[in-house]
């Protein structure tokens, strides 16, 4: 293996006073996240079938949650591992992290109501 190392500060910032959370399925991601203003933004994102598609697929969802405080992600076994583990190598700390193994199926307003109890 040929990573690198990175060191991570002994504190741990400031939060951001922001939550997100991801459904997650093959076909689609929806992306529930909090605000500045505390109203929730959703964005529905394509997730490909095909499996050399999917790694680009979810290196832009971990993208699109961005900064955050916690993140839960909701959806299929598979996928749902794959996100954690994209989020985290993006520079999220792992015990950001909530997962809930939930077969849903979500929808926005959902996924809102569990932003809202996250905070």
């Amino acid at each position: 293996m040929h990573g690198t190392t990175r060191t991570r500060p002994a504190v741990r910032p400031v939060g951001t006073g922001v939550n997100a959370v991801v459904w997650i399925e093959p076909g689609r991601a929806i992306v529930v996240r909090g605000t500045a203003t505390g109203d929730p933004a959703s964005l529905q994102l394509p997730i490909p079938h095909v499996p050399t598609e999917t790694a680009p697929a979810l290196a832009e969802v971990a993208h699109r949650i961005g900064d955050v405080d916690r993140v839960l992600v909701l959806g299929t076994d598979d996928l749902r591992t794959a996100l954690e583990r994209e989020i985290v190598a993006i520079g999220h700390h792992p015990e950001a992290i909530r997962e809930e193994p939930n077969p849903g199926p979500f929808d926005e307003a959902d996924l809102v109501a569990r932003l809202r109890r996250l905070g």
